[in-house]
């Protein structure tokens, strides 16, 4: 398990204060990920696992989880935190001069020395009482506990002393440290890769399965998670979410990409449109305006804008441009350990922005009966602009 820090402590510790916070506890599995800088995958959305961050900026975290995941710890090298077990797993211990390797010995290791103890709470408990803030108050993910465990920690604290704080986490989860933006420029660079490779497969009679296959087999032998695989073409190109495909690419019509994977934890997300041959000129008229709304989004992204400004500066380009009935829901969205990771780029989100956050600026169109157009990059803020993690030709591609 990579143990380096994702979290940004500073951040954190600031927000802290202002709630009046001894600790944070994450429960989902991106919370739980950023506290403790690797991922740690559950099999099933009722396995409690949990990661205590404290207001202390020297106090190692706490990391709360089954016994029967500490062969996970094992195999993956152990985090940065503090291990506290809990609930029975039986495993016996082979007798001398049998066969091992160097996780089987750190599993039997870990199991002779890390206390296990009846349940969740008990385990959080303790570590509490050793941070010595076992009275709170404390913030509280509440998306992932259980709720009669979340219930039964409210009612064992003092009152008040139990805060809810999965929107706390995305708050400080949205100015990436380094090594997360180091983390979305591999996972983005993959993504385009394997872009560019479907791009140069489209020919007469392509099937979309076979595009999508591609990406699919290609993401999961450079060892990432593909998610979203909207692959359409011609009159499917205008369809959002694309699940089931069945159309081969013909002459002139266009093929609409938008991509999505996660590697390490952190997401990418980019899109692209290909016309196979030489295209019209509605194409081209709706991809350049799209293409000048993108741009103009990207004109007012720094420090100190407004959400809502950019999306309203995106739509009226494109109306402007050359598509009068343009409309949108947003214009990108960040992104980090959650495709959408808390701030939109959407009328009604009036957050500004601040440097060292990374977005998605999108600007796509779909016309149903037509096609559908996508151009979509990853940036993060600095500290007088923006920086591109996204390196693709932004123009309408042709094969």
């Amino acid at each position: 398990m990579t143990n380096t820090n994702t979290a940004n402590r500073e951040r954190a510790l600031q927000i802290m204060k202002r709630e009046g916070l001894q600790a944070l506890v994450a429960t989902t599995p991106e919370n739980i990920s950023y506290v403790i800088g690797s991922q740690l995958r559950t099999t099933n959305w009722t396995m409690q696992i949990y990661a205590v961050l404290p207001q202390q900026p020297l106090a190692p975290t706490r990391l709360i989880l089954p016994t029967n995941r500490l062969g996970v710890i094992a195999q993956m090298g152990l985090p940065d935190a503090e291990l506290y077990l809990y609930s029975d797993f039986f495993l016996e211990g082979s007798p001398e001069g049998k066969a091992s390797t160097p996780d089987i010995d750190l599993f039997f290791d870990l199991l002779g020395r890390v206390q296990t103890y009846a349940g969740p709470i008990e385990a959080l408990q303790a570590a509490l009482r050793d941070l010595d803030i076992s009275q709170g108050p404390l913030g509280v993910d509440e998306m992932r506990i259980a709720p009669a465990l979340y219930a039964s920690l409210i009612e064992e604290l003092p009152n008040g002393a139990i805060k809810p704080a999965y929107a706390l986490f995305r708050e400080v989860r949205q100015v990436k440290t380094e090594e997360e933006i180091r983390r979305l420029r591999r996972v983005a660079e993959l993504n385009e890769r394997i872009e560019l490779e479907m791009i140069r497969k489209i020919a007469e009679n392509v099937h979309e399965e076979e595009l999508a296959e591609h990406y699919r087999l290609e993401m999961v032998k450079a060892g990432a998670v593909p998610a979203m695989v909207a692959v359409g073409a011609g009159p499917r190109s205008a369809l959002p979410l694309i699940e089931r495909y069945f159309h081969r690419v013909q002459p002139g019509e266009q093929v609409r990409f938008d991509l999505c994977c996660h590697l390490d934890g952190y997401w990418a997300d980019t899109g692209r449109t290909t016309v196979l041959g030489e295209p019209t000129d509605w194409q081209k008229r709706h991809f350049s305006a799209i293409y000048s709304g993108w741009e103009r989004a990207l004109e007012r992204v720094r420090p100190g804008a407004k959400a809502s400004d950019i999306f309203q500066a995106a739509v009226q380009t494109v109306q402007k441009e050359g598509i009068p009935h343009y409309r949108r829901q947003h214009v990108g969205h960040a992104i980090g350990l959650e495709l959408y990771d808390d701030i939109v780029l959407a009328p009604g989100d009036h957050r500004t922005l601040e440097e060292g956050m990374v977005f998605c600026v999108e600007v796509p169109y779909y016309e149903l009966g037509a096609g559908g157009f996508q151009i979509e990059d990853t940036v993060v803020v600095t500290k007088d602009g923006y920086e591109f993690l996204t390196h693709m030709e932004r123009k309408l591609y042709r094969q």
